[in-house]
């Protein structure tokens, strides 16, 4: 590809390389958040200004192929990361703010929705018919500047965040204009101008809270933990391993090879709609029991796929002939392998003859009697997908703005985004390896986190729909502890300066 001939391990290290550099870059993005979000540039300049990061990130992928050199790929991953961990916390804190409390959920999961949606657009894009060919593959990694140049354009009209205005740079007036142009003139704007100032009122007598401080904090350590926990187990949930699996799983079941992209796209669509369906549920039912319901689905899918993917991984056995992907063997009632030449699969018979002296040439079809096992794989598959897509998708995005005041959550998006995309890298070097190793087991580790964190929400986590910022930190005792501490979490004599670090 590059006019280079790369040994099987070096080709395996720059692969390695090329997928977990993007999770490093985007760790450093989000430790620019709090520096980035306050009164230097604001949540709507950071966001406007990190679109460069986009653009270039963009282009250096998509001249790799005419100036022959992967390592613009990895240094576009990198800085493609940068602007991704910055600008999913910073548009995170954004809908949070610009948000009445009763909507503030279905507000919140438009993000997830459009990562969905990028997502879905990225698997169609990526169809060998369409950009994922040996020619157009650069056009592809270069539609990054597409979106980022429409983020900045449009982003020009929208207003700042009447929190961060009055918050961040003590400016009332241009609140108050804010809080008209984004909720209407019929927006009883003394209500909201008199909840903001009461926090206001409290930011003041409090210096900005640094990353090094809200982790030190006693009074918010509850806060915290339920985010850290909620991010790092949207990542340890198995959703990547699920999109992983889920084209063998077609495969097992009788879709031909070349419609397996298909419904793997499929499942990308029913992500879309059930993040659609989130938005409109999540004010109604309430963030902890969608959160209940959704992971208690999710432990329970991983239960039924690693019985139906461990029975098919049993009954199709790796043996000497194979024809492209399609199952090489089957078990008989004795234990043995009947080695087929596969020359016409369907969704239900296998017709083969047998080219192995010790078992007996046939051309009847052979009737799998397991061929359900793989169509409850598909449909646990789905379930799956939709139970993460309407809660542990989009409600840890909702959370972590309602945890904490104004002077707290850059820091909280910080650490939130710092531990999430740690995870995701720390699954994509560790899931290969056990999933070559343990197969299917794999799944009873991401069900024994579902059950955990399940256990942990029903515990730990409050009910935040339709409250208040301010009645959301009295529901964790917004009182001086015994530390010392004032009520936002700061002890008096925390701060010398208002450094993020």
């Amino acid at each position: 590809m590059f006019g280079v001939e790369l040994g099987t391990g070096l080709l395996t290290i720059l692969w390695s390389c090329t997928v977990s550099i993007y999770c490093l870059g985007a760790v450093v993005g989000s430790l620019l958040v709090g520096p980035l979000t306050g009164s230097f540039l604001g949540r709507k300049w950071t966001m406007v200004s990190i679109n460069l990061l986009s653009v270039a990130g963009a282009l250096l992928m998509w001249g790799s192929k005419m100036q022959t050199s992967f390592q613009m790929i990895i240094v576009g991953r990198t800085i493609m990361g940068v602007h991704n961990g910055c600008a999913i916390m910073v548009v995170s804190m954004y809908l949070a703010e610009v948000s009445p409390p009763n909507l503030r959920g279905a507000i919140g999961t438009t993000q997830q929705l459009f990562i969905t949606v990028g997502i879905l657009v990225s698997q169609i894009l990526g169809l060998q018919q369409i950009l994922g060919s040996e020619e157009r593959w650069p056009y592809l990694l270069g539609f990054y500047v597409i979106p980022a140049v429409l983020q900045f354009f449009f982003m020009m009209f929208l207003p700042e965040s009447p929190r961060c205005l009055l918050i961040d740079k003590d400016d009332p007036e241009a609140s108050r204009r804010a809080l008209v142009k984004l909720q209407g003139a019929h927006v009883n704007q003394e209500v909201y101008m008199q909840e903001m100032k009461t926090e206001h009122e409290n930011e003041l007598k409090e210096p900005k809270m640094s990353l090094l401080a809200l982790v030190k904090s006693r009074s918010l350590r509850t806060q915290l933990l339920i985010c850290v926990v909620l991010w790092v187990g949207q990542q340890l949930s198995g959703v990547n391993a699920i999109f992983f699996y889920s084209t063998s799983i077609f495969l097992q079941s009788g879709v031909p090879e070349e419609y397996s992209d298909y419904a793997t796209i499929g499942v990308g669509g029913i992500n879309v709609l059930m993040t659609v369906v989130s938005m409109m549920v999540v004010d109604r039912a309430g963030r902890k029991a969608l959160l209940l319901w959704g992971v208690a689905t999710m432990a329970f899918s991983f239960a039924v796929l690693t019985v139906t993917l461990g029975l098919t991984e049993n009954l199709f056995c790796e043996c000497g002939c194979q024809q492209g992907r399609w199952p090489t063997g089957v078990l008989d009632s004795a234990g043995a392998c009947i080695l087929p030449n596969v020359t016409e699969p369907t969704f239900f018979i296998f017709y083969f003859t047998t080219g192995n002296p010790n078992t007996t040439t046939s051309t009847a079809p052979f009737v799998n009697p397991y061929q359900w096992i793989s169509y409850l794989s598909i449909v646990f598959v789905v379930i799956y997908i939709i139970a993460f897509a309407i809660a542990l998708g989009p409600i840890p995005f909702i959370i972590t703005g309602e945890m904490f005041r104004q002077g707290a959550r850059p820091a909280a998006f910080m650490i939130g985004g710092s531990v999430t995309f740690v995870a995701n890298g720390v699954v994509g070097l560790v899931f290969p390896i056990l999933q070559a190793r343990i197969g299917a087991l794999t799944f009873l580790i991401f069900m024994a986190v579902c059950v955990l964190l399940c256990i942990f929400i029903a515990v730990k986590v409050p009910e935040t729909n339709n409250k208040t910022f301010e009645d959301i930190q009295k529901l964790f005792g917004d009182q001086e502890d015994a530390s010392g501490e004032a009520p936002n979490g700061i002890a008096n004599d925390a701060y010398e300066g208002t450094t993020y670090l």
